[in-house]
């Protein structure tokens, strides 16, 4: 057990800001802690039991960074789901959470009201922000009262995967994997006291929630912004003293798209959530973006490894150390462990890694018994211990017997001036087994022929590696994370084939 961090935030800095909400307001830490107490009684109130589980149907908000405090003080643990959730996705999501209660905006009532019904849930349903959670008539305990604590072995969140690879899991989070998160992001990028991070992923991945534990323990400032903008964001960095910001490769892009767009007063951007080409890394920095490559993922709590600003990424996939406490190695496939520089299977070990994954039927599954989770990603460890990822083995593509890496094929794709985006996967090939095939974005409405672009892929690929296939697109189908869904891009192909 250890202290309540909002807690002791209230009593070290009461009135620095622990928020800066959408539109604007700031709620410091001692409001932030009068709010959190009022929401823990309710919850209490409500019946919910140390043990017990909620499900949150939620925009980025003040009401979901509340419950989210909320929840653990109460020994609950908390699901965020994706408040534009269908009524499908919301069912297939309580399936593995069984909640006690139910708390959604306005918007995602339907959702709510059937997994209420078909789980004899508790549920609250109000306006886009606060109104779910309302007002509570009780007395609520001052600061100097009994000091609340939270059990760092006990769940604290459920954060579902972003379900690239097949249906979304629902990895089960304790507080000591949060906390142990939280300090060793810390130490390997720094932190001031005046430190303000804008928070535009979503709070209902862990890219986005893990930020709020690392402020709260920190004692800094979160900057919520609902949904990313780049309007919105150059405006939170020009007017908001932001310096630390986390963003996937797609918003970078964007950025650095954008007329008169500049990092101000920026100290670290966190860019993960998908691999992020070479190209576009170096492109940032040289124009004065304190870009930090990471590699991460739900059931390690986010972050596992990261490149500081100040460090040189000599290669593609390239993202630094491991952080504190935090153990990779690499496996071929007869299960021997490689040599350094060699590809293999990643697993990791830490205090990070979640104990268990829930099932269709809300049980809790081991994730890594043993304590080495056993990724779905390759990559390699240099001679220094620094990591690079190559992508996902269930991604690699297989074309004449050659292996291929669709990462490393979008990478040189989008060096060419005239797409705007790509993504590449294997289709089927009565020749070839599979056959490397690209989606393009173009920059301007006019895409590049086949045979352009398999010319100036050539100078970066091998042969085998060469595109045989090239469909243009509009838009590219990604997840809120902003990793491609591959499956999707394929399915629809097979899908108009069969049309």
């Amino acid at each position: 057990m250890v202290r309540d961090w909002l807690y002791d935030q209230a009593r070290l800095r009461p009135e620095h800001p622990a928020l800066v909400a959408p539109d604007g307001a700031e709620i410091t830490y001692a409001a932030l802690e009068r709010r959190v107490a009022k929401l823990c009684a309710r919850l209490r109130s409500a019946g919910v039991a140390p043990g017990a589980r909620v499900l949150a149907l939620l925009p980025t908000g003040t009401a979901l960074v509340e419950l989210v405090h909320a929840a653990a003080r109460a020994g609950v643990a908390l699901a965020p789901v994706d408040p534009r959730a269908t009524v499908d996705e919301a069912l297939r999501a309580a399936a593995m959470v069984r909640p006690r209660v139910v708390v959604a905006a306005e918007g995602a009532a339907a959702a709510a009201s059937a997994v209420a019904e078909r789980y004899h849930s508790v549920s609250w349903v109000g306006g886009a922000d606060d109104a779910p959670l309302g007002s509570l008539p009780c007395e609520v305990k001052p600061l100097d009262a009994d000091t609340p604590r939270i059990d760092l072995a006990a769940p604290y969140t459920i954060v579902m995967t972003s379900g690239t690879s097949g249906r979304p899991r629902a990895v089960v989070l304790s507080a000591g994997n949060h906390l142990a998160s939280a300090r060793a992001s810390a130490a390997r990028l720094g932190v001031r006291a005046d430190e303000r991070w804008l928070a535009c992923l979503p709070l209902h991945h862990v890219g986005g929630l893990a930020l709020l534990l690392r402020a709260v323990v920190s004692g800094t400032t979160v900057v919520l912004q609902r949904g990313f903008s780049i309007d919105a964001v150059l405006d939170a960095l020009r007017e908001r003293r932001v310096t630390q910001l986390s963003v996937v490769p797609t918003m970078l892009r964007r950025l650095l798209a954008a007329p008169g767009a500049a990092p101000h007063g920026l100290r670290t951007l966190l860019l993960g959530g998908a691999r992020a080409e070479l190209a576009l890394v170096r492109d940032a920095r040289a124009a004065g973006w304190p870009v930090a490559p990471t590699y991460g993922m739900t059931e390690a709590c986010s972050q596992v490894a990261t490149a500081r600003p100040c460090d040189d990424v000599p290669h593609e996939g390239f993202v630094g150390r491991p952080l504190d406490g935090t153990q990779v190695r690499v496996r071929r496939e007869d299960g021997t462990l490689a040599a350094p520089g060699e590809v293999g299977d990643l697993e990791i070990s830490g205090p990070t890694i979640a104990a268990a994954v829930l099932d269709e039927s809300g049980r809790a599954q081991p994730l890594a018994p043993d304590g080495w989770l056993r990724t779905a990603d390759r990559g390699a460890l240099d001679a220094d211990g620094c990591l690079t990822v190559l992508g996902r083995a269930d991604d690699v593509i297989v074309t004449g017997g050659e292996n291929v890496a669709p990462e490393e094929v979008e990478g040189v794709l989008l060096e060419h001036p005239a797409i705007a985006d790509a993504g590449v996967a294997g289709v089927p090939d009565p020749e070839w087994g599979q056959a490397v095939c690209a989606w393009i974005v173009p920059r301007d409405g006019t895409a590049p022929s086949l045979e352009e672009l398999r010319a100036a892929c050539a100078r970066r690929l091998a042969r085998h590696k060469l595109p045989r296939r090239v469909i243009v697109t509009d838009v590219l189908p990604r997840t809120a994370s902003g990793k491609l869904r591959r499956r999707a891009l394929v399915a629809a192909l097979d899908s108009a084939g069969a049309s």
